[in-house]
């Protein structure tokens, strides 16, 4: 969230009550140490995964994740489905079988270098 927007509650309100009568977002949380909110979405339905308006979604959901994709440690929300994986990710898991690392970080590189 920028600072503006933030800062002054006038603002922050309006923008909030846009979020949940435009695009259908319940404010659950916000942290003010990252000045972030989290939301819950009124058209997902949890139990079939599906979203009741995916052709007419907002830009947020558009972009979610494929804006975070192209980060080294994308930080993805509790029970995405979405995975990053790597883009030479065969690759790389080709050249990390080559290696004399034990088992354990092995997979702990492939974990974290997101290949699997």
């Amino acid at each position: 969230m920028d600072r503006l927007t933030w800062y002054l509650p006038t603002l922050r309100r309006a923008w909030l009550g846009w979020h949940r009568l435009v695009n259908g977002f319940e404010l659950l949380e916000t942290d003010r140490a990252t000045r972030t909110f989290t939301f819950r979405c009124t058209h997902f339905d949890p139990a079939t995964r599906l979203c009741d308006s995916y052709a007419s979604r907002p830009g947020l959901c558009r972009d979610y994740p494929r804006a975070l994709l192209a980060q080294p440690w994308p930080r993805l929300f509790e029970g995405c489905g979405y995975r990053p994986v790597a883009l030479d990710a065969d690759g790389l898991r080709e050249a990390l079988e080559q290696t004399e690392l034990d088992p354990a970080a092995r997979a702990e590189l492939r974990r974290r270098l997101k290949l699997d």
